[in-house]
């Protein structure tokens, strides 16, 4: 096939990117960062997660009320100061991304994370953003291919931030060594470490080819392992509630 050049300046903040794969909408409410609290309906993207992160969709609760039909106000992570869409909580969380620093379209390091615990140790899930642009000298289903799986990679290479107490820096829970959160509650520790919540029993062999099987391990059930930690870190928060 005859290769075609694909100019593809491709903004995360685009119309078309938004607006597909969305899910209905649902009942939930915000909160702003004056404190004002907004009921209504909210759409989230659960097919580019990350756009949740950063804006929202939202229909008020009065406004449907006086048109069902009336169009939905967008609000910007800016805006926010928590939202909650069904039984799914996001706080809004600082976080300079590093491992994968951008051009300044998307305008500050604050995101809105799906909350996962609460407690003593707090845990939020975070996505990765795709590029800001992206430039290719492929033919479209080669382009296809590529952003495939680069949308792949950002669905499964999500990070699960964990801080303890006042402890400001967040740390990533797949590579960050939870016996230390876990201490002071030995039963936990030893549970998580036998992998007694589902997840993958912890490793304390030294060899490289141990370690190195470990990290397979990790990588191919990863799911398992986030939902281990999550329920290790709520049996901890449930052990030292009020603490």
């Amino acid at each position: 096939m005859k290769k075609v050049f694909f100019l593809l300046f491709i903004s995360i903040f685009t119309t078309l990117s938004f607006c597909k794969a969305q899910n209905e909408y649902q009942p939930g409410y915000v909160i702003l960062t004056d404190g004002t609290r907004i009921a209504g309906l909210i759409r989230l993207n659960n097919d580019e997660p990350w756009f949740n992160q950063r804006r929202i969709w939202m229909k008020d609760s009065a406004a449907v009320a006086a048109d069902p039909n009336v169009k939905a106000k967008k609000y910007k992570v800016d805006d926010l100061k928590f939202f909650q869409v069904g039984n799914r909580m996001f706080d809004k969380v600082h976080h300079v991304d590093t491992e994968n620093l951008q051009l300044k379209s998307f305008g500050t390091n604050d995101h809105m994370m799906e909350r996962l615990a609460m407690g003593k140790i707090t845990a939020h899930r975070y996505y990765s953003y795709p590029q800001d642009f992206v430039v290719y000298a492929k033919s479209e289903e080669e382009v296809e291919e590529i952003e495939a799986e680069k949308k792949h990679d950002l669905l499964i290479g999500y990070k699960i931030f964990v801080q303890k107490d006042n402890d400001t820096k967040l740390h990533d829970a797949f590579d960050y060594d939870m016996q230390k959160l876990f201490g002071d509650t030995p039963d936990v520790a030893q549970k998580y470490q036998d992998g007694g919540y589902g997840n993958h029993p912890i490793v304390t062999k030294k060899g490289i080819g141990a370690r190195l099987i470990s990290m397979a391990k990790k990588t191919t059930f990863k799911e398992e392992d986030a939902q281990g930690i999550i329920a290790a870190i709520n049996d901890y928060n449930e052990k030292n509630a009020g603490k």
